[in-house]
């Protein structure tokens, strides 16, 4: 005798499956079956009697279960698959649903299915309008507690009154809507499968101490987000609808900082999420710039290791130094191409590569003669002096015992008078990098060493400053 039927379902192993699974996920399949069809009212209630939850769900919906077996059939097929804004797609969740309970009975206007010990059994019995779903399911409190705490942070669609418990929950209105091409899952031609389509991203401000991942209004997971996240079509998920892979999540990160960027408080420009989205290709580069300014500040740039004195030079002028490991290759490469950030050299880089040499005038001469002078009588070195014009950010340059004035960078007014206290002191500047650079304690040293000299010179020999 053969059996058209090729497989036969295990309701106890089905059962196994789910058992792991948080208990809220039960009533997470009835009430987006509700919030698929054409409703207007749909109410949950919740009890527990020390052991075993009772969980109801009614709607309105005028054509009740468009079948039947639709209650215990796995993988029927179902009009939801061609259609990527309903939020079904297996015909497998009240299965799951009722699995995991210890009975159950659906009552809808085409009958009423009963679900107990003995078995599946009909009764004629029949609604004038929408579905009663009622399950019987054993539980911890701290189950039925989560379930009903998770109940709470649904989205329902604004024109569904939603109840849970007599209280009436409404909908939100997101703070920002993006728009974006995203994977979702569709039916087409009769395979199922993955596509990329245009869709909105409804951001709120978070509800709860952590965020939710929603999928049209229903949760899917806690994320690291500052914001809740609900996705107007199918989200892609595995046959449990308990994971979306990291970089879907990665995509919506991204999209969801292009529109919130201005909003990040400083305090949040290096978390997780947001430095995930900087290392998506979606993420727009005024994203980019805003997050890298608010994260290492105003006055920032890139320390260039083969240019020491650069980086000495913008320490020196107050700017905060950005290392090569504070950052991952993808953010490098975002900063890189929105120009967020320049580079020590690039800022303060000493380098005078096409810089134009200058025949020093006589005011120019009298500063050499006594830069030449200090630098001998107080460190006892034996330095040349170079004029030049030249782009770079700095007044002087001391390398190699030659003292280089950047005449473009230094106003008339300083040639006037060589011995004034702003020529003496960049002489003693530059000349005390002799000894290390801004930051290290020699060159320190080397400062307040020359200071207390010149002032015993200017006390006993002031001819030496004529």
């Amino acid at each position: 005798m053969k059996n058209k039927n090729w497989f036969e379902v295990s309701r106890q192993g089905l059962k196994t499956l789910q058992a792991g699974k948080p208990k809220h996920y039960i009533v997470r399949e009835l009430i987006q079956n509700a919030f698929d069809e054409d409703i207007k009212y749909c109410e949950v209630g919740l009890s527990y009697d020390g052991k075993e939850a009772q969980i109801k769900v009614v709607d309105d919906s005028p054509e009740g279960f468009r079948d039947l077996a639709d209650a215990y059939t796995l993988f029927k097929e179902t009009y939801k698959r061609p259609d990527p804004t309903k939020r079904g797609r297996f015909n497998i969740g009240e299965k799951q649903a009722i699995a995991l309970s210890e009975r159950a009975r659906i009552s809808t206007t085409k009958g009423t299915i009963i679900f107990e010990e003995e078995g599946r059994r009909n009764s004629r019995e029949t609604r004038d309008l929408g579905s009663e779903v009622i399950l019987w399911v054993k539980m911890k409190k701290e189950d039925f507690n989560e379930m009903f705490e998770i109940l709470k942070r649904y989205i329902p669609p604004k024109d569904i009154t939603f109840v849970i418990n007599g209280n009436t929950y409404h909908s939100r209105i997101p703070e920002k809507i993006a728009k974006a091409s995203l994977k979702t899952e569709i039916e087409e031609n009769g395979i199922m499968k993955q596509v990329e389509r245009k869709t909105e991203i409804w951001i709120y401000r978070k509800a709860y101490n952590t965020a939710m991942l929603y999928e049209i209004g229903i949760p899917i997971c806690e994320i690291d987000c500052q914001f809740d996240i609900s996705i107007q079509q199918r989200v892609p998920l595995s046959v449990d609808r308990e994971t979306v892979s990291q970089k879907y999540l990665n995509d919506i990160f991204a999209e969801v900082l292009n529109e919130t960027y201005e909003n990040i408080e400083k305090e949040n420009s290096s978390d997780i999420w947001v430095r995930e989205a900087l290392r998506n290709k979606r993420i727009k580069m005024g994203a980019v710039r805003d997050i890298v300014r608010k994260r290492f500040g105003e006055k920032s740039c890139v320390a260039n290791p083969f240019d020491p004195i650069s980086v000495d030079e913008a320490i020196s002028r107050g700017y905060n130094m950005v290392y090569g490991s504070e950052l991952s290759s993808k953010e490098w490469q975002a900063i890189r191409e929105s120009q967020a950030l320049q580079s020590s050299s690039e800022l303060f880089g000493k380098d005078f590569v096409g810089a134009e040499a200058i025949e020093p005038t006589k005011e120019m001469e009298k500063i050499k003669d006594l830069a030449q002078r200090i630098a001998e009588r107080v460190l006892g070195i034996k330095i040349g002096v170079n004029f030049i014009k030249s782009k770079a950010d700095c007044g002087a340059s001391f390398g190699n015992n030659y003292l280089t004035f950047n005449v473009s960078q230094l106003p008339e007014s300083f040639w006037e008078n060589p011995v004034k206290a702003e020529t003496i002191s960049l002489i003693l500047h530059e000349i005390a990098h002799s000894k290390g650079n801004h930051t290290e304690m020699s060159y320190q040293k080397c400062l307040s060493d020359m200071a207390g000299k010149l002032i015993r010179i200017a006390l006993e020999e002031p001819k030496f400053f004529e």
